[in-house]
């Protein structure tokens, strides 16, 4: 039972040394009849922030990444494997431009044909 304690502890002072504004918010929501598989998200020069195997349809999945300010390009691609086979692959940026980091939530969702992505932006003081 310690040993629950002091890894709960130890996540939670980890979490709490991450500056807020390098964090970036993601909601990945399948709204197919079909899962989806191969699930990836490339921030910060390609380097994978994010993979999942599978999105069952009608699931989805919430992620919270830490984006390090000095590799941070603020771009962001978003790719999955339909499964009919089909790759998709989605680009974006996650930064304003000019204003510096923000922080951000990144709401991905699949569609049948098509994938739609809504942004939120909390200025952080």
């Amino acid at each position: 039972m310690k040993k629950i304690y002091l890894l709960l502890f130890i996540a939670g002072l980890f979490f709490a040394c991450v500056p807020e504004d390098h964090v970036l918010e993601i909601e990945i929501v399948n709204n197919t009849s079909q899962p989806v598989k191969d699930i990836k998200i490339l921030t910060a020069g390609d380097r994978v922030s994010f993979a999942a195997d599978v999105l069952p349809a009608g699931q989805d999945i919430a992620h919270t990444l830490q984006v390090k300010s000095n590799i941070a390009d603020g771009k962001y691609t978003f790719r999955f494997t339909r499964s009919n086979g089909e790759q998709e692959l989605v680009q974006g940026t996650y930064l304003e431009e000019g204003e510096g980091y923000l922080k951000k939530t990144l709401l991905f969702s699949i569609q049948e044909q098509a994938v739609n992505v809504d942004q939120k932006v909390l200025e952080v003081k």
